[in-house]
């Protein structure tokens, strides 16, 4: 067996996957690349909730003899493609805005709704209604509770002899 001398130096090689080409072009996922038709409907009907399997059914060309296996192989690959799977990433942070600003529209809508109703009603029980959802909205009728806490300083022994006290108080021994 050969002896290893402390002198060499161990050969490491640096393994990535943003390699530059020559070109000065990287190796890998380019943002600015495009997926098919196919595929951004592939991935909206799977953001959607469809299965993967009911997604490539309806957006690929598949022969009535082929097994759902081999489908669901298929569709499990081009959704975890690095491409596909950055893009429903995507899809799913698009959507999820989406509903935010719609909520977000919705909620400002219904307070400048109310506001009209609690400045123009006709009877003084719908101005009062009015203005109590709007004192709700900004928590201005909600039951507070405060609850003393002295339990960050007590140590183990000190829990257990208070739950012995109250477990003896409770079952009168």
């Amino acid at each position: 067996m050969a002896k290893k001398t402390d002198d060499k130096k161990p050969k490491l090689k640096l393994v990535s996957d943003n390699k530059i080409k020559t070109d000065g072009k990287k190796i890998g996922y380019n943002p600015d690349d495009k997926i098919t038709a196919k595929a951004e409907k592939f991935l909206q009907d799977v953001a959607s909730g469809k299965t993967l399997l009911q997604s490539y059914k309806d957006n690929y060309e598949v022969k009535n003899t082929t097994s759902d296996k081999v489908i669901s192989i298929n569709a499990s690959r081009l959704f975890h493609n690095t491409k596909m799977s950055l893009r429903y990433k995507a899809i799913i942070r698009e959507n999820e805005e989406n509903t935010a600003r719609q909520a977000f529209r919705r909620e400002q809508y219904v307070l400048k709704r109310l506001s009209e109703e609690a400045e123009q009603a006709d009877n003084a029980s719908s101005r009062i209604r009015a203005l109590e959802l709007l004192g709700k909205t900004v928590s201005m009728f909600s039951d507070k509770v405060e609850m003393e806490t002295k339990q960050a300083d007590r140590t183990p022994e000190e829990i257990e002899q208070d739950l012995k006290s109250k477990l003896q108080k409770l079952l009168g021994d």
